[in-house]
């Protein structure tokens, strides 16, 4: 019984030594900002310290984008590092993608980062043992609406940008976490802020208040892009979010499955403006992502 117990914590421990962080590889770089990404990785660091071939598997590919206020509070790519090794551990290759704040650049220059960062790891993909064919995004509050936005936005010129232009944009499933989707109406329910502030988010993001700047702020509004050709989408959403109204999920939702698309929406019961990583949350997610991206591990 204890030399099992003991070959068992050998293999757990084995598993847990594949999954390699490759930090702050960069994609781009925007003016003086570099753009830089967190890479996990399932290898083995012995091959390249024995000079060896290495694993030569391909697998799907979860991009992170970590909410920030698109910029009004400091973008930190290593933070859900924890969570997203689960993922790793499952038979994703995981990023953490960073992109410009909106004091840098307004938008779409984030909505041209995160695509700039999906184009640059399909470009490399033998080099990152990723599959190409299958992407998921994935990306709370800020970062969910720039998930929802790349995935509802591919070939639209005006939000490609410029690099790896002869690799597609195109995910192939979309996990949106709490994020805003209609700016002109977030106004209209309880929260924190006034959306409608000159000084809001939102607004900085579009560069001007928001219902002075409706052309802009339509723009960024991911409700505004849906069809019936999307990929399929996940929202989760707490019902007591005190900064991005629970109803802009609903009036996504709403607006997806008008269209016939492959939609679910969980309302997190009692659930604000965080406190996701429970483990049934994050359950809901790799359900979601096996569903639709298929892992081998898995």
């Amino acid at each position: 019984m204890a030399e099992n117990t003991i070959k068992e914590l050998n293999w757990e421990q084995h598993i847990n030594s594949y999954i390699q962080l490759i930090p702050d590889i960069e994609f781009s770089k925007a003016g003086d900002t570099s753009l830089k990404l967190n890479l996990l990785v399932y290898r083995d660091l012995m091959d390249t310290l024995f000079d060896r071939t290495g694993n030569q598997e391909t697998y799907p590919l979860i991009i992170y984008l970590q909410g920030s206020g698109w910029g009004w509070s400091k973008q930190n790519t290593f933070a859900f590092i924890p969570q997203l090794v689960q993922f790793a551990e499952q038979g994703y290759v995981v990023a953490s993608v960073q992109y410009r704040g909106s004091g840098e650049a307004v938008f779409p220059a984030q909505l041209h980062d995160v695509k700039t960062a999906v184009r640059f790891l399909k470009a490399n993909a033998s080099r990152f043992n990723i599959d190409p064919g299958r992407v998921g995004v994935w990306g709370d509050s800020s970062g969910g609406h720039l998930a929802l936005l790349l995935g509802l936005t591919e070939g639209m010129e005006e939000f490609e940008g410029n690099e790896y232009r002869h690799v597609s944009s195109k995910v192939h499933a979309v996990a949106d976490w709490f994020g805003p989707t209609d700016l002109l109406s977030m106004s209209q329910y309880p929260s924190i802020f006034d959306h409608d502030s000159p000084d809001s988010p939102e607004s900085k993001l579009i560069g001007g208040a928001v219902q002075e700047t409706k052309e802009q702020a339509r723009k960024a509004s991911p409700i505004h892009y849906v069809h019936r050709d999307a990929p399929p989408i996940l929202i989760m959403h707490g019902d007591q979010d005190d900064i991005v109204p629970y109803e802009q999920s609903v009036q996504m939702f709403h607006a997806l499955k008008k269209e016939g698309c492959d939609a679910v929406m969980y309302n997190i019961n009692g659930a604000g403006h965080s406190g996701f990583t429970q483990a049934h949350t994050l359950d809901v997610v790799k359900s979601f992502f096996r569903k639709h991206l298929h892992p081998r591990k898995a």
